[in-house]
């Protein structure tokens, strides 16, 4: 018997025709289920397509060479010719040419296969001269299969494809590995058609995704009984959970006081809008800080699952920043919970999942705890990254990364996505670059792929302006962006620059709020702003929030902001741009140092956020903020574009504004905008399926960043002795690893305590530029982790020289590094 897995734990070894059949069997099936619209390929080509690519993926297992090394053989000697996956692709190539008539399906099936245990790569193939170790491989590979197998082989695939002998009559030299090839193609069946092979890029992903998952979760034995029927079921009613919280809290819910009257008719105009509709794929909310967007979303996306013609669509939840992840998880939670009760409290993980880098991997009360073993961590990790759950919170990272995506981890998530609600909320952090990529993109995955957009926001800008899409406008928005209640902000301009040390010392000599919240555009100027204010005014609690926190602190520390404000004490915040979108601060003063209008509106959101001060009572401050040791160089000039200054000052054309002008400014900012090169390089890659090659007109897939960070460096700092405890024995962990005799369970038990520890050190973990670490380089502050080039600070290193409780990581060490090492 050909065998495709070896036995593990209670489990015999899994026959190369039951993984091929049922990879195959889950691909097809999962495409049934699929509403589409697609123009290049019809429903049931996809559905064969997937099937065939699915029942050929690991076609070359069945070689002799491999089937000695998945046995124990010797693997040294097997090594080259126990890769299976290019001899995979050429049998799947010519069986899907002969069956589909198609030489561009073929291709996508080549291509899955070939990269199913990678990432995706360029459609452009190097040429037959580059190739040729690997053709001459594959060729000694196919003839030892159909020398020792053939049987075996043909019995099982004569009940599944219409002409076995094709194995037989497979021309090299038809096999399109030529450079030009794949252009011909592409220029053949998509032509310059800029839709369709938008389509076709989706489309290869899609057959990507189908593979990857199934293939992963049937090697892993693994059962989704879990979330059988998930999708089936109503859990979303916000209204039955808000009357429970009218009941349990009369005075605050109280339906005469203004706000609450507003909130309720914003959630019933989204729950009544007749316009919301399966042949509407494009929605747009935008509405003031403190209208209840979060619940807002929940009414939206129960009222158009009453209007699809099918089961429950996934919702997809997605937001900028993890910081602000974990308080609208715990709304979405109090809201599913009460709806599912008994069933959500045995289950959680079938109904909810909040997915980001700092999230555990872990489907609760999948698996006992007693039981619980490694081999179950790999999965619920498997379970978790495919996004089984019925409801996901995520960021806009993991969500635009599998969209616009290349990586197997990423793209094996990308079939859940499809059909689904994908709610993009704060999106006017979205880098104004990728207007035109991300508009092309969500036309032809809603159209299409049947997947539904809502966007929300205060500040809508335009990434929705397309032609044959018009977006829904789900609400009147200036109905609550202008109403009274929501006048809640006086902006004041200062057009006129100065340098940060003046700033501060008026600021010190002169205010006496409150409360203020201070937003400046880089670390090095908050924690200077910071400093500053500590040695001169002391009647004041004072707080610095920038990403030198650690993402434990940083949380603990928002907590207690808002316990200070609620009880009225006197406290002042500088903060950098991290509390802009979506964190539940409210301030009477707020100043912030110039920067983009979208930005200035959302930091007006944390001023007077809840109408505490009344009408106007808040007041805020636009400051033009210059470096004093950078030639009086403004703050923002380093890290926004020239052209957003310029925007900012043509739309902000007198010196006051109240809030209720803010929509009108935001329209008029997101009309001047018209970035296109950063979007016509990556969708020409798109066009050309270029995942990973350098072009000079083009950005390959593979180079797509939604956030542009500048961080590369990442650090652990244990800022406590727990923490420390917990790097020690990942440590020892890692040592115990190499060592040879260690039985599986044994092997088992260690990697998941390593994995555990992984995710508990995650909340130490803070990323950094090369420069910031330059005072730490040659001493021996800076320790291996033992996770590649990932590094640490100890407790005590920590405590006497590189991290402050208040301000975080310091670029300059708080004394002289005593017996430094250096290399």
């Amino acid at each position: 018997m050909l065998i495709s897995h070896p036995s593990e734990a209670n489990v015999g070894a899994k026959p190369l025709v039951e993984h091929l059949y049922n990879v195959g069997c889950s691909a097809a099936n999962r495409v049934r289920d699929m509403q589409l619209d697609l123009t290049v390929v019809s429903k049931h080509e996809l559905e064969r397509l997937a099937f065939l690519t699915g029942i050929f993926h690991d076609f070359g297992k069945a070689s002799t060479f491999f089937q000695e090394y998945i046995r124990g053989g010797d693997k040294r000697k097997a090594d080259r010719y126990t890769r299976h996956s290019f001899v995979s692709a050429v049998a799947g190539y010519f069986v899907v040419r002969n069956e589909l008539e198609s030489e561009l399906l073929a291709y996508a099936a080549f291509q899955a296969i070939k990269r199913h245990h990678g990432n995706l790569e360029s459609f452009e193939l190097p040429g037959e001269r580059q190739l040729k170790p690997e053709l001459s491989t594959a060729r000694i590979q196919l003839k030892n299969i159909m020398d020792h197998h053939q049987g075996e082989i043909e019995s099982f695939y004569s009940q599944h494809i219409e002409d076995v002998e094709v194995f037989g009559r497979i021309d090299w030299d038809e096999l399109p590995v030529e450079a030009e090839d794949w252009d011909d193609l592409a220029d053949d069946y998509l032509g310059d058609d800029r839709e369709k092979r938008v389509e076709f890029f989706f489309i290869v992903n899609l057959l990507f995704s189908l593979l990857v998952d199934s293939d992963k979760k049937d090697a892993a034995r693994l059962d989704t009984d879990y979330y059988k029927g998930n999708l089936e079921e109503f859990f979303s009613d916000v209204f039955a959970y808000l009357d429970r919280c009218r009941k349990q809290e009369p005075e605050k819910f109280a339906e005469d006081i203004p706000i609450n009257k507003l909130r309720n008719e914003f959630l019933g105009e989204i729950a009544t809008n007749k316009n919301i509709s399966a042949s509407n794929h494009f929605y747009t909310i935008t509405a003031p800080t403190g209208i209840g967007k979060t619940f807002g979303c929940l009414a939206f996306a129960r009222r158009l699952m009453e209007q699809l013609q099918r089961p429950n669509a996934r919702v997809i939840y997605c937001l900028p920043y993890t910081s602000i992840i974990d308080q609208n998880f715990d709304e979405f939670e109090k809201v599913i919970a009460y709806n599912k009760g008994r069933d959500y409290r045995e289950r959680p993980g079938r109904y909810l999942l909040k997915h980001h880098y700092l999230a555990a991997r872990i489907v609760q009360n999948r698996v006992s705890k007693e039981e619980y073993c490694y081999k179950d961590y790999m999965d619920d990790t498997l379970l978790v990254e495919s996004w089984e759950s019925a409801f996901i919170v995520t960021t806009f990272v993991q969500f635009f990364h599998t969209v616009i995506g290349y990586r197997n981890r990423f793209l094996k998530k990308f079939h859940n996505i499809v059909n689904s609600i994908v709610i993009l909320d704060e999106v006017q952090n979205i880098d104004p670059d990728y207007y035109l990529l991300l508009r092309e993109v969500l036309d032809i995955l809603g159209r299409r792929f049947n997947i539904y957009f809502l966007l929300v926001t205060a500040t809508q800008p335009e990434i929705l302006a397309m032609e044959k899409s018009k977006p829904l406008a789900v609400v009147c928005s200036s109905r609550y962006m202008e109403h009274p209640v929501f006048n809640r902000i006086c902006l004041r301009i200062q057009e006129k620059p100065q340098t940060l040390t003046q700033f501060q010392e008026d600021f010190a000599d002169q205010f006496s709020g409150e409360n203020c919240l201070l937003v400046m555009n880089t670390k090095k100027s908050a924690i200077g702003f910071y400093r500053y204010l500590r040695e001169n005014r002391n009647d004041y609690r004072l707080y610095c929030l920038t990403t030198n926190l650690v993402p434990r602190d940083r949380r603990d520390k928002i907590r207690e902001i808002r316990a200070a404000l609620n009880k009225g004490e006197r406290i002042i915040v500088i903060s950098t741009q991290l509390v802009e979108a979506g964190v539940d601060l409210s301030f009477k003063y707020v100043y912030r140092d110039f920067g983009p209008l979208d930005s200035i509106i959302q930091v007006a959101g944390r001023c007077n956020r809840h109408g505490e001060y009344g009408p106007t009572g808040g007041t805020m401050t636009l400051v033009r903020l210059q470096n004093p040791d950078h030639n009086d160089k403004e703050f923002h000039s380093y890290i926004y574009k020239p052209i957003i200054a310029q925007y900012v000052r043509q739309s902000l054309t007198v010196d006051q504004y109240e809030s209720n002008a803010f929509q009108q400014l935001a329209e008029t900012y997101f009309r001047q905008f018209d970035f296109r090169m950063e979007s016509m390089k990556l969708l020409r890659a798109i066009y050309d399926l270029n995942y990973d090659s350098e072009t000079g007109s083009q950005t390959p897939v593979s180079q797509f960043k939604l956030i542009k960070e500048y961080d590369d460096e990442t650090l652990y700092i244990l800022t406590t002795s727990e923490a420390q405890e917990k790097m020690g024995q990942l440590q020892t962990h890692l040592g115990k690893l190499v060592e040879s005799e260690l039985t599986r369970e044994e092997r088992g038990n260690i990697l998941l305590m390593i994995e555990r520890l992984k995710t508990e050190l995650r909340e130490y973990r803070i990323s950094l530029r090369d420069n910031d670490l330059e005072a730490y380089q040659d001493t021996n502050i800076l320790e291996d982790t033992g996770m590649g080039t990932h590094r640490f600070i100890s407790y005590e290193n920590q405590e006497n020289y590189a991290y402050d409780e208040e301000v975080g990581f310091l670029r300059e060490p708080k004394a002289e590094i005593s017996g430094a090492v250096h290399f």
